[in-house]
């Protein structure tokens, strides 16, 4: 079978030639076979790809290249809950999420940031917006969050946000070295046992990571109080 005209494809799908072309660019979709210049078929298993990225653009918020791993898995065998799965693990979205999007104007007026408060902190890394790709910059509720309840309230105590850079040079030390567990965990291990694997990491890590950091902060302060009660 030769396939299918750009024309059929996107009366079946739903999207203009002109969105069809640009997920090929974008390697989304595969290339067509061309038979001359102006004529090419694509497969027809292009359309439920497209279904499947336009769901995951209008419901999850998804940036391209988060979408681009999912259908590489689905092309790997899996299924597209399977590889659905591993990504939520990574991208740190849920089924049931009700999240909001916004752009930089929305944040700022969600947040009471300024402009410039805003560009030093993603300049050192502290705040990590939802999405950026190619040159679009969205906000999620985490992100409005962080910025509104954390960020703001550091600088209105009159501190300034580069001496919290520490969080983001030992963060990502402690991440390399979860990255390291979790490879020594799923290797040799089959598609179905490396997702469960991986999820339940990501679940153990994310505790983990909350129960010694507020730990380590209350054993300090008590240290701190004691000895401030002895003098």
């Amino acid at each position: 079978m030769m396939g299918l005209k750009i024309g059929e494809i996107a009366k079946k799908s739903g999207v203009q030639p002109s969105t069809i072309r640009y997920y090929v660019r974008q390697g989304l979709l595969p290339e067509p076979h061309k038979v001359n210049k102006s004529m090419a078929y694509y497969d027809e298993g292009c359309i439920e790809k497209i279904q499947a990225i336009r769901h995951f653009q209008e419901t999850k918020y998804f940036p391209l290249s988060v979408i681009r791993n999912i259908l590489k898995r689905m092309d790997e065998g899996m299924s597209l809950e399977e590889a659905e799965a591993i990504e939520d693990v990574v991208f740190g979205t849920h089924a049931d999420a009700t999240d909001i999007v916004v752009d930089r104007k929305e944040f700022l007026k969600h947040t009471g940031l300024t402009g410039e408060e805003l560009q030093e902190a993603v300049k050192i890394g502290l705040l990590m917006p939802y999405l950026q790709e190619k040159g679009r910059t969205s906000y999620n509720l985490e992100d409005i969050r962080f910025g509104r309840d954390v960020l703001k309230r550091i600088i209105d105590f009159g501190q300034d946000i580069k001496e919290m850079k520490f969080y983001v040079e030992m963060g990502n030390q402690i991440v390399e070295e979860e990255i390291k567990l979790r490879r020594k965990a799923v290797q040799g291990k089959s598609t179905q046992e490396n997702i469960k694997i991986t999820t339940e990491i990501s679940k153990m890590a994310d505790f983990l990571r909350s129960y010694i950091m507020k730990r380590l902060f209350q054993r300090k302060v008590q240290a701190t109080i004691q000895k401030s009660l002895k003098k």
